[in-house]
């Protein structure tokens, strides 16, 4: 569901009246006070990204600090719909949505693209041949054109897209009776997804609707996703939109609908996030289903009462989020705050209050219980297993030269680059004698590899709740190679990316830690199996000083407990904000002198991180010693911002 542009200008028309209505209710002082302080994206990094909706790049300064500092992730509400890009054929008006692209970039955020076709907000030319309708094959060539020119101007921009919005049926039948449909056909939204794929064959495909977590529309849905399979069409992604109503939050359906999503091999996305506490008719998110007026009972804001209802609802949807983060990637709300929210003018006007910050861009109560709620799973995830334990925070005391050895990097390090030459991503499989069963790693191939010559190689693990495509969620190493191979400050190296749960089913399912044991059997997985796979496939020096190894959080514990374990093997060593599965520092560094045949060890964690007491036992271990390492400890916390900076850095001491 989505916002329509002339609700943007009502918007505008209305704001000043809007704060002449009043403030909202304030919450209990110590929670705002404590809420302050606290980060949404931070406090759900390694879990999924938050995003939000915004109208465009024009935001206020007081808007612009709560999208950075809350938010990793942003869609655009209109600027990026076909009657906003090509109102005229063949005239296409990028304006708007390209500076909203590069604020996004410019500030680290990821771009969700939305929508390439969608029922509504679509020029009726898209349909019409003169004064006649227009055929098919017409129409689908209209289609093509537009996703091929719209997600190839985007390509490399934009990390997701919505294709197809909103295409099924609310009630008979099984697609909407839409034009797209009448004219093309059921297969027009396979031929979408095979456009933007052929567009840009990097992003995340993602279909998206409203109400699908009900049945028999999520029935539908399903339908929907096995038939795109077997049409050949590449979805990655399903997109729960979430329009609820407050205390009609359908829960249990909800979560019934993530697991059958996700069964069915595509990422689970909760994308236009609200909770609409202004009771309307209809439980439908259907732009078209508006009403003529209603009740407006909260001009002056929320009673108290309901301000809790609505904070017990969010830390329950936000319980539910995190329980599932496996197959969670992405929670959007719809809007920044409640006086940017579409629900201020459908299904009629009037005054809501369904994010979790106010007009005056304070967090509501809600904001607080989503917190807690998020850190209360962090700290106590729910026991799945007896005798599982639980990790406990400890305060973060920091020693005098726990400080950065490395500046911020140059804005733009982790972009792609147009104008320079690109490495080569490819998912690989190999035979696990160690698992027994073929098994998955996401090799890197730099710039104009060739078997004409050798290449050193770099090992990545994950962490604990990953798989061998975190790395790439997280940080993307082939554009910061690419882009230093660039500026010849890394060398060409092969980064092989493997999944470090060694078992046979290795997805970041259900209770995660109760595969610590499996982390601990990719060990022999990794020497046996992974690294003899890697030098028969690839063109490879077969010696210890053209190999390297490095991880974060538990795959930083991995690096550090095989890489000084096998010095035989590795010569680089990294652990990046390594997790409590490294070996204590005397258990890890029974002999200190033999670590002098290491060429690099790494050791780096975040200021913030209530993990860095591990790394800075080893840091003060090898300090007592005088054993040469990199000690970096920047202002970050445990999360992806830190990791990409570290192998930012890592990568260029490497096999020098």
């Amino acid at each position: 569901m989505s916002d329509k542009s002339k609700i943007l200008v009502l918007f505008l028309v209305l704001t000043a009246v809007r704060f002449a209505w009043g403030r909202e209710v304030p919450s209990d002082a110590r929670l705002e006070e404590r809420s302050r302080g606290d980060s949404l994206a931070r406090v759900c990094s390694n879990r999924f990204l938050i995003g939000t909706a915004i109208g465009g790049p024009k935001l206020n300064e007081s808007e612009q600090q709560l999208l950075l500092r809350q938010f990793n992730a942003v869609t655009p509400e209109n600027c990026m719909k076909m009657e906003h890009l090509q109102r005229i054929e063949g005239r296409f008006d990028f304006a708007q949505a390209d500076a909203l692209v590069q604020m996004a970039v410019a500030n680290g955020l990821m771009v969700n693209g939305h929508t390439l076709v969608w029922h509504a907000q679509c020029p009726e030319w898209f349909f019409a041949d003169g004064n006649r309708p227009a055929s098919r094959e017409l129409v689908l060539k209209r289609m093509r054109n537009h996703i091929a020119t719209v997600a190839g101007h985007f390509a490399g921009k934009i990390q997701s897209w919505d294709v197809v919005n909103e295409a099924i049926a609310d009630g008979n039948g099984h697609l909407r009776k839409s034009k797209w449909l009448a004219t093309i056909g059921e297969d027009f939204i396979a031929e979408a997804f095979k456009a933007a794929r052929q567009a840009d064959p990097k992003a995340v495909l993602c279909y998206n609707d409203y109400g699908i977590e009900l049945p028999p529309k999520r029935d539908k849905a399903l339908q929907l996703l096995r038939d795109l399979k077997k049409r050949g069409a590449p979805v990655d992604a399903i997109g729960i939109q979430g329009h609820w109503q407050l205390d009609r939050i359908p829960f249990k359906e909800l979560e019934a609908a993530i697991i059958a999503f996700h069964a069915e091999g595509v990422q689970v996305m909760i994308t236009e996030l609200d909770v609409d506490v202004v009771m309307r008719a209809t439980d439908s998110a259907d732009v078209g289903a508006r009403q003529s007026g209603g009740r407006d009972p909260f001009v002056n804001g929320l009673p108290p009462d309901i301000q809790q209802r609505l904070a017990d609802q969010y830390a329950r949807l936000f319980a539910l989020f995190v329980k599932h983060q496996d197959k969670i990637s992405r929670v959007t709300f719809w809007g920044l705050h409640d006086g940017r929210t579409w629900l201020n003018f459908w299904p009629y006007r009037r005054t809501s209050h369904p994010l979790l910050w106010d007009r005056a861009l304070q967090p509501k109560p809600a904001f607080a219980a989503v917190i807690a709620a998020v850190r209360e799973a962090q700290i106590n995830p729910a026991p799945q297993h007896r005798g599982e334990t639980r990790r406990v925070a400890r305060p973060i005391v920091l020693n005098e030269d726990d400080k950065p050895a490395f500046p911020d990097p140059p804005v733009g390090f982790d972009r792609k680059r147009n104008g320079i030459s690109h490495g080569k991503l490819e998912m690989v499989e190999y035979e696990s004698k160690t698992v027994g069963t073929r098994r998955k790693m996401l090799v890197y191939t730099p710039p104009e590899y060739t078997r004409e010559k050798k290449y050193p190689v770099l090992y990545l693990l994950h962490g604990i709740g990953g798989d061998e495509t975190e790395w790439q969620r997280f940080a993307s190493p082939d554009v910061l190679l690419d882009n230093l191979i660039a500026e010849q400050k890394a060398v060409p190296m092969i980064i092989v990316m493997p999944n470090g749960r060694a078992q046979k089913n290795d997805r970041a399912e259900g209770n995660v830690f109760a595969a610590a044991a499996a982390f601990a059997t990719f060990e022999r997985d990794l020497l046996d199996d992974v690294i003899p796979a890697i030098e028969s496939r690839y063109s490879t020096y077969n010696a210890r000083d053209y190999r390297a190894i490095a991880g974060l959080s538990m795959g930083g514990g991995q690096a550090l407990n095989f890489g000084l374990g096998h010095l035989d093997v590795f010569a680089w060593v990294g652990g990046f904000s390594s997790a409590p599965n490294t070996k204590p520092p005397a258990d890890l560094i029974p002999d200190p002198l033999a670590l002098r045949k290491l060429k690099l060890l790494w050791l780096s964690c975040g200021n913030k991180d209530d993990l860095i007491y591990i790394s800075q036992g080893i840091h003060v271990f090898l300090k007592e010693r005088n054993v040469p390492h990199i000690w970096h400890v920047p202002a970050h916390g445990h999360d992806p911002t830190q990791w990409k900076q570290d192998l930012y850095y890592f990568m260029q001491q490497l096999f020098k």
